[in-house]
């Protein structure tokens, strides 16, 4: 009896025993088991975390390709400190990479050269798009064209061999300051080395019924994209759109893919002559006076400026040899009735025919407010007299091109590259 009291006592204490080794794996397990899946889980979050940055930088360093791209394009306008104001303009993407770029534009502007060099500005007419209408049997001035206008070929030749030699268009503000009391100095005008400042105008911006017949332009409109573009009649007599019928047009695509040739955005001057209407439409009809101011608001956003071409446009008593005081204050007067409501002041006056009026007729225009004179002069250069500036303008045109060819190539472009074969024989 003692003896199985003894083996029910090991038994129990068995059996008690291998329940606490069994309690304690358990839980034991159980703990084990726990710190496991916390430890993975930590892991998860920790990769999560990780990923969700990976993913974060990526996309900052999205962000930081386009505004080194942006600033890229802004730097070939000549747009320096707008540049360095856009790739400091995120902090959560502004590190060493964007320093870096700040500190490339920084040391390319220190480079930049005082231009001391010539002044150049060259003009043009409307542009003859269809030569076999301009030159032929037909034409009502076919050796006037010949000599004075410049076809669309030859113009969209010259500018990118006028880019090559340097030349960069700017505004005549960028090279001169007027200050209060109507005194003029020239301003510093710095670029990068090789590049001179060129102005361009564009005389008579406007269409005569004739010309509309003899390959020119009809008129500007603004089209779908809320570009200005030209309408002209073709050969067959049908009205179309065209980006390459006119001056202004050609010049706005050739910046967009060559930022390089305009200073901040500059473009050119449009001289209007009030007469001829303002782009194809009448100044004196309401509705058309209204859609031309649409157009020369929308020409200025795109860089271009509107300066006088007087209103007449007439030799006589207006601008010739014998001009009256009179006769140019009668004509400054309806310009100013007619036109100066459609493209606003300007203190440009581009002289008809290229005439410099001497005297009190000089100074009528300098106290009318018009502190720039335009005339044409190939070899002078710019002068400051009194409160105005004397601008000299060179015609590239057929006349031009024949008769001063070397002085054009030497400081313009290869005539040989640019002239349109299709001009008549030059008399």
């Amino acid at each position: 009896m003692r003896k199985k009291t003894k083996r029910i006592k090991r038994s129990v204490a068995w059996m008690i025993a291998l329940s606490l080794l069994v309690i304690t794996t358990s839980v034991g397990g159980f703990f084990f088991i726990m710190s496991e899946l916390e430890r993975n889980n930590n892991n998860n979050n920790n990769n999560n975390n990780n990923q969700a940055e990976i993913e974060k930088e990526k996309a900052r360093e999205v962000k930081r390709v386009e505004l080194i791209n942006e600033a890229n394009i802004l730097v070939s306008g000549y747009y320096y400190q707008e540049a360095i104001d856009l790739l400091k303009s995120n902090s959560d993407i502004y590190n060493d990479k964007m320093k870096n770029e700040v500190k490339k534009i920084e040391d390319f502007v220190a480079e930049l050269k005082l231009y001391t060099g010539r002044t150049e500005q060259v003009f043009f007419h409307s542009l003859i798009v269809y030569p076999e209408l301009a030159f032929g049997p037909n034409s009502s001035q076919a050796q006037g064209y010949n000599y004075w206008m410049t076809t669309e070929l030859e113009f969209q030749r010259m500018l990118p061999l006028l880019m090559e030699r340097g030349y960069v268009l700017v505004r005549i503000s960028d090279l001169y300051e007027v200050d209060a009391q109507g005194n003029v100095s020239g301003k510093e005008l710095y670029l990068p080395d090789g590049k001179r400042p060129l102005l361009m105008s564009v005389d008579n911006v406007g269409y005569p019924e004739v010309r509309k017949k003899e390959g020119f332009a009809s008129r500007l409109i603004i089209d779908a994209n809320n570009e200005v573009t030209a309408v002209i009649r073709n050969p067959q007599g049908v009205e179309i759109e065209s980006r390459t019928a006119e001056v202004f047009p050609i010049v706005d695509d050739f910046v967009k893919e060559h930022p390089e040739f305009s200073y901040r955005g500059a473009k050119g001057m449009l001289g209007i002559t009030g007469s001829w209407g303002v782009m194809g439409y009448d100044p004196k009809i309401a509705s058309e006076a209204a859609t031309a101011k649409e157009i020369a608001d929308r020409l200025k956003e795109l860089g271009w400026e509107f300066v006088s071409h007087s209103y007449t446009h007439a030799d006589g008593k207006y601008f010739s040899e014998d001009s009256t005081l009179e006769g140019v204050k009668e004509d400054t007067e309806l310009f100013k009735k007619w036109i100066v409501p459609i493209i606003g002041d300007s203190n440009v006056f581009i002289a008809p025919f290229g005439i410099t009026l001497k005297g009190e007729l000089y100074q009528y225009f300098i106290d009318e407010g018009y502190t720039f004179y335009l005339n044409v002069d190939r070899r002078s250069q710019p002068k400051i007299i009194g409160k105005s500036v004397l601008m000299p303008r060179i015609n590239l045109d057929g006349f031009v091109m024949n008769k001063d060819k070397a002085y054009i190539t030497e400081h313009f472009f290869d005539v040989d590259k640019v002239y349109d074969s299709r001009r008549p024989v030059f008399q």
